[in-house]
């Protein structure tokens, strides 16, 4: 009987366990982290969450064709902060756009090591053979790992931190929160007098209601009046809104004027009725950069109530847009998302996060704002969501309504 091997199998069970766990022991060198060991969940990232052993869209790793078993998976822009506390040497890892993108994509790799650039890949495109890093990490104290768009938009930047690896020689790396910067306003007060603000011309098409709030800063209340209004239209006093139609195309130059305890102000309007729209560049807010596919009702309201309390609307600030989401989500058995996409008449449906549309447009026009939404041009919209193709026209009508 070889009462030896009792302790030999235990030690060769820790060992085993160990190195399943990511980190390899022995008295040769140093012991090895893997970085999705990690809590990778601190990763920020511009669209979809980040994922441990696995593509941001929950794939296994691949890069041109190889397939990688651990390492992290995230899209630009993204950044994930690391706690080292000079306990480790070095990062290996493998680098590129996971084949989900379908060869599209670009993204750039970059290391910072206590601030100081340590790596950076160059632009990487979809189909790109993986490239190596290997980084030496002694005395460093805070490592970021970031990816950024490749100079361009984010659509289809898959990116993949692929088999990556620190080696351990002192305290375990952590993930930390990113450090948050104290909010700087330049920007100096408004005058307490009155000032008539944003854009100087205003279109819309003949017969289509008109909604245009006269963005002013200055001490409340402030009374508003306006010359040369065309037919059609009025003014409310209290607000600054004015509504109606005209019929009649051509373009009507306006004066607007503003009023309160201190002083008045007048400034020109010219307002374009034909078949051009959208004269300036659109100023407001959309849900997708703050909700992504959270986005409910209560959120649109809150969002519009911002606006308006903030003084954003008194700068020219007037859309409120929901982006995706907001539709039946395609083959979900969710019941908040799914069900069916359209009624017996073809017309598109909201899922229960939206169970009124009428009465949040009726919400944000009552406070001087306008609404908007979005729509794919296909069969289903990013995120899987019902999409307008061969309704077009449908979509438009029920948008409309």
């Amino acid at each position: 009987m070889n009462l030896r091997c009792p302790a030999v199998l235990s030690w060769l069970t820790v060992f085993v366990i160990s190195t399943c766990a990511g980190a390899r022991v022995g008295n040769s060198g140093p012991a090895t982290v893997r970085l999705s060991d990690l809590d990778v969940g601190k990763t920020q990232q511009a669209w979809g969450s980040p994922r441990k052993d696995q593509s941001v869209d929950g794939n296994p790793l691949r890069i041109a064709g190889h397939t990688f078993e651990h390492g992290l998976g995230t899209h630009a822009d993204s950044a994930l902060h690391i706690a080292l506390h000079g306990g480790s040497s070095r990062l290996t890892a493998w680098v590129g756009v996971d084949d989900e993108s379908g060869g599209r994509g670009s993204v750039e790799f970059r290391i910072l090591a206590d601030g100081r650039e340590v790596y950076k890949s160059g632009v990487m495109r979809g189909g790109d053979t993986a490239r190596e890093v290997d980084v030496d990490l002694s005395g460093v104290e805070t490592l970021v790992l970031t990816v950024n768009s490749g100079y361009d938009d984010i659509n289809y930047d898959h990116a993949d931190w692929a088999n990556a690896v620190l080696e351990v020689t002192g305290a375990r790396p952590q993930t930390i929160d990113a450090p948050k910067e104290e909010p700087v306003i330049l920007t100096p007060k408004p005058s307490p007098q009155p000032r008539i603000n944003g854009a100087r011309i205003f279109g819309v098409r003949p017969g289509s209601p008109v909604l245009y709030t006269i963005a002013a800063t200055g001490k409340r209340p402030i009374r508003f009046a306006a010359e040369n209004l065309p037919d059609g239209l009025e003014l409310s006093p209290p607000s600054g809104r004015i509504t109606g139609r005209v019929e009649k195309p051509g373009e009507y130059e306006i004066t607007l004027i503003a009023q309160n305890e201190l002083g008045q102000a007048r400034r020109a309007l010219r307002l374009v009725v034909g078949d051009t729209i959208a004269l300036t560049p659109p100023m407001g807010w959309n849900s997708w950069n703050c909700w992504g596919c959270a986005v409910d009702e209560e959120k649109i309201r809150q969002a519009a109530d911002a606006m308006v309390e903030s003084g954003l609307a008194d700068h020219g600030w007037q859309y409120i847009n929901i982006d995706d989401c907001w539709m039946i989500k395609l083959d979900s058995d969710d019941p908040v998302v799914g069900g069916p996409t359209r009624d017996e008449c073809g017309r598109i449906l909201t899922n229960e996060r939206f169970p009124d549309m009428k009465a949040l447009t009726d919400y944000i026009h009552a406070r001087g704002l306008k609404i908007g939404t979005y729509i794919s041009p296909g069969p289903w919209t990013c995120q899987r969501f019902e999409g307008s193709w061969r309704h077009e026209q449908l979509d438009a009508q029920r948008f409309a309504e």
